[in-house]
């Protein structure tokens, strides 16, 4: 659809005001309140509820307004991506993810997306979950890959998977004689309350996984006394490899580590406690043809750990 001077529209919307967004405009208010129902008139809806000061939009009003931002956003991007194909510059794609996740996916995914985009140049950027959202927010990142946002004002996502959360600690920890657990074929651990008194390596308790964990403990009236928080889910299974505590990890991370042969795996709970995973990006964002292959192949790579129902 063909929208004539759609930043009259926007500047209005942003100024909350026909006056102000007339003097920013440089434009007399009587011909910006012409363009506006002109407008309204063509599309046949109200976009703007006056009775409100300052204005504000009706649903129409929201509902059109994101069509124009993304609108400008890919025009945007268009004459970005046409000014690098011009100056044949590599394109690029920045992609965000934990350290732990992209030390996880990134080898199995990136040789068979750079057989299909050889010349797309792939930036990782690796952060702490909570800083993921932020980058994508900032457009510093095309998308990542992280557990969905909490807060969609200015984010979406689209569900990849739900994997099951499992309980690690040493085969030779005393807690663990007797039990026959591993990653091939997990059990679901006896006992959360015998965890009471063991040092469980945990990451921050605001993060998703550690939210979920606690109101695990709680339904089961577990009480930890020994919690050593990391930020970092390798040192949490490098910990639990050296007989130094439980940890709590994403089933797709644990394959990868050096130390599996050391480490009983087991499921908590029935129905084994499971965490979402999504990509998540800038909403009405411009998402390229190889960033949708990037996703694409996100999916098929952890379509293997999905077996919990929503």
């Amino acid at each position: 659809m063909f929208v004539k001077n759609p930043d009259y529209f926007l500047t209005i919307v942003k100024e909350r005001s026909i006056s102000r967004a007339a003097e920013r405009l440089y434009l007399s208010q009587p011909y910006l309140s012409q363009y506006l129902a002109k407008l309204e008139n063509s599309l046949g809806v109200v976009l703007l509820d006056r009775s409100h000061s300052p204005l504000k939009l009706t649903q129409a009003g929201e509902l059109f307004h994101a069509y124009l931002e993304r609108q400008s956003y890919l025009d945007r991007q268009l004459v970005s991506d046409l000014r690098d194909l011009q100056d044949r510059k590599r394109p690029v794609l920045h992609i965000g993810a934990s350290p732990w996740r992209g030390s996880t996916l990134l080898p199995d995914i990136l040789p068979l997306f750079q057989e299909q985009y050889p010349d797309v140049q792939v930036v990782l950027h690796e952060a702490p979950v909570p800083e993921l959202g932020e980058l994508a927010e900032a457009n510093v990142i095309d998308f990542c890959v992280m557990q969905p946002p909490d807060n969609l004002t200015e984010l979406t996502y689209e569900p990849v998977m739900r994997e099951r959360i499992f309980l690690v600690g040493h085969r030779d920890h005393p807690l663990l004689q007797g039990l026959d657990s591993s990653y091939s074929d997990p059990k679901p651990f006896p006992s959360l309350r015998a965890l009471e008194h063991e040092r469980l390596v945990m990451l921050p308790p605001d993060w998703r996984l550690s939210r979920l964990l606690y109101n695990t403990f709680s339904v089961h009236s577990v009480e930890p006394q020994n919690i050593l928080v990391t930020t970092n889910t390798t040192t949490a299974i490098n910990l639990a490899a050296e007989k130094m505590g439980f940890a709590f990890l994403q089933e797709s991370g644990v394959p990868r580590t050096p130390y599996l042969d050391r480490l009983a795996c087991f499921t908590v709970g029935e129905p084994p406690l499971a965490c979402p995973l999504a990509v998540v990006y800038k909403k009405n964002g411009f998402l390229s043809p190889a960033a949708r292959t990037f996703i694409d192949l996100v999916r098929e790579y952890y379509r293997r750990y999905d077996r919990i129902p929503e």
